[in-house]
């Protein structure tokens, strides 16, 4: 009986230490998945945030009057974007002047011809080059009819973008007709524009500084672009 009784008890020793390594074993296995989705979320929003960092594109715009600050977005514009983002690098609108300022509608800047003295020739320069227009007039709301008639007139549409309104605090490329964009670019001031929509490439919002976009005056200093991420 000693030895059967012995034999239960170690069986039962056997048991409980069998219980406890399962234990062990299933906290681990627990602890491995909660690691394993904890790096999966941390990636995902990883992902995220460089997305959305390489979309979004922080700029200051630094004025005689003081800074102004906008957020482009190259998933609306990106050809713009970046043909925005190269010019400030290269300094091109350095010392620029905000050369047309209509009251209650918008400031104008970015012509290389306002740099000098002589006012005759400003807002007719650029940088050489033209691009065509970034626009989905759908995602802005136009009717069918309207959309035909600006493409009779001359402008070509890309119904994958999806485009911003021109409201207060729009930045967006100034142009001479379908397809002129260059370096010349305007920021709503006091009311939304949306006669704008559909006939120019809004690619930003200011986010910081409207009060020092009304305050500019035809004449006032761009004195520089800057980037802060690309």
């Amino acid at each position: 009986m000693g030895k059967i009784q012995k034999i239960k008890e170690n069986k039962k020793i056997q048991d409980q230490f069998n219980q406890v390594s399962n234990k062990r074993k299933k906290k681990k296995i627990i602890m491995i998945i909660i690691s394993v989705v904890i790096v999966i979320i941390v990636a995902i929003l990883g992902n995220k945030f460089l997305f959305k960092s390489k979309n979004m594109i922080n700029v200051i715009i630094d004025t005689n009057k003081g800074n102004i600050e906008l957020e482009l977005n190259r998933k609306v514009a990106p050809n713009t974007v970046d043909n925005f983002i190269k010019l400030s690098n290269e300094g091109f609108y350095d010392g620029v002047k905000f050369h047309r300022v209509i009251d209650g509608f918008m400031i104008q800047t970015g012509d290389p011809l306002s740099k000098d003295d002589d006012p005759d020739n400003d807002g007719t320069g650029g940088p050489g080059y033209t691009f065509k227009d970034e626009i989905n007039p759908r995602s802005l709301n136009l009717s069918e009819e309207v959309i035909t008639a600006l493409q009779n007139y001359g402008y070509t549409f890309n119904f994958m973008l999806k485009s911003i309104p021109h409201k207060i605090g729009t930045i967006s490329m100034a142009n001479s007709g379908p397809n002129t964009n260059g370096s010349q670019f305007f920021i709503v001031t006091t009311a939304n524009q949306p006669h704008l929509n559909g006939r120019h490439t809004a690619f930003g919002q200011v986010i910081s500084g409207m009060d020092i976009v009304q305050n500019i005056e035809q004449g006032d200093i761009l004195n520089k672009v800057i980037i802060n991420n690309q």
